[in-house]
């Protein structure tokens, strides 16, 4: 049997599936290295010791996290495999088919670009939040990096060597690592390759470690960066001040004989003065602590508030006149409405008012 001998499948893990050793046999039939992380795991890790003999077995004392976990691989493949031109990273739980990381791994080796396996979510038997949840990213990716993407929670990833030292100075040790490394590759306009795959999910995907709430956060930390979290605190403060008065002038207004669109603008207009004074004060000393000129910086501020009110107040009048809504129900379009315009206010300020 002639194993490829530039290209290792990396598997990380966290206590281990019966489907591990399974799984390390069929890669150690396609490739002479096989690497598998032991992200100090807990539970099931008598499953180790059942793993095929050629395996090589690393291991975390603790739990550090996936992002750490690649990493590690990474630097052991440099250490001791100088002929692996391609690290494939496959889910240690048998969600991925041996035939698909071949076809992964080929797109790799062809082209010297990452190249993800991706699923397609249109198809049934894949859980909700699986699908729910990467839709979300996979838009946020386009809009931050530009990057077409289709599956950003994909852990089926083959990596060429000429990145493994990108990959160990990427910041992040759990999740959110994955984020940022696409705005690594952005930054290095490097192009992705992405390849169609079946998932198998077990039991609606009962055997993923992800945290929703807590792993949520941290992706998009990754994702947006380390201000991130502050800038949602600024928002919040500013969403709360903007749509209370909001709320109030339109229940003040409703009952005059106006136009729809005349006492919806009246209230934007009003709520978006008030909130944007409270918000520019918290983001330029609080999230972006902006050193540059205050007058510069409140032009910049001023016009992207008015091209963000605007745009508010478009979208909620044609919304709620598509669905003749009236009322509260305005609130609500006009939340949904800025939570689209609240992720392009972040890369603005980010990159330009408070740059």
């Amino acid at each position: 049997m002639i194993r490829n001998k530039t290209v290792a499948a990396v598997i990380p893990v966290f206590n281990p599936e019966p489907g591990l050793t399974a799984l390390s046999h069929s890669l150690l039939e396609l490739y002479s290295t096989v690497v598998v992380v032991d992200d100090g795991s807990v539970e099931n890790i008598g499953g180790f010791d059942l793993l095929p003999e050629g395996v090589s077995l690393v291991r975390h004392e603790i739990n550090r996290g996936k992002g750490r976990a690649i990493k590690t691989a990474i630097a052991w493949l440099k250490e001791n495999r100088p002929d692996v031109k391609v690290a494939v990273f496959v889910d240690g739980d048998g969600q991925h088919r041996p035939d698909d990381v071949v076809k992964v791994v080929e797109k790799a080796v062809e082209t010297d670009r990452v190249t993800l396996g991706v699923r397609d979510f249109h198809k049934a038997g894949i859980p909700f939040r699986s699908r729910f949840g990467n839709v979300v990213t996979a838009f946020l990716v386009r809009l931050m990096f530009r990057i077409p993407i289709y599956d950003t929670q994909t852990g089926l990833r083959a990596i060429p060597r000429r990145l493994f030292d990108m990959m160990l100075d990427t910041e992040g040790e759990r999740f959110e690592y994955e984020m940022r490394l696409f705005g690594k590759l952005a930054d290095m306009r490097e192009s992705l390759e992405q390849v169609s795959i079946r998932t198998i999910y077990i039991e609606s995907n009962r055997t993923s470690h992800f945290r929703p709430v807590r792993d949520t956060v941290r992706i998009y930390r990754g994702l947006f960066g380390g201000r991130f979290l502050k800038f949602i605190g600024s928002s919040f403060a500013g969403f709360f001040v903007d749509n209370g008065v909001f709320t109030l002038l339109l229940c003040a207004l409703a009952p005059f004989a106006l136009d729809r669109s005349v006492y919806i603008l009246i209230s934007v207009i009003a709520a978006r003065v008030v909130s944007a004074g409270v918000n520019y004060l918290l983001n330029r000393h609080f999230v972006f602590r902006s050193k540059n000129r205050q007058s510069l910086s409140i032009c910049r501020y001023a016009a992207l508030a008015c091209a963000v009110m605007a745009l508010s107040y478009a979208g909620t009048f044609l919304v709620s006149t598509v669905f003749n809504a009236c009322g509260v129900r305005i609130t609500g379009i006009k939340i949904a409405v800025d939570l689209i315009l609240f992720l392009l206010s972040y890369k603005l300020q980010k990159t330009w008012v408070f740059r």
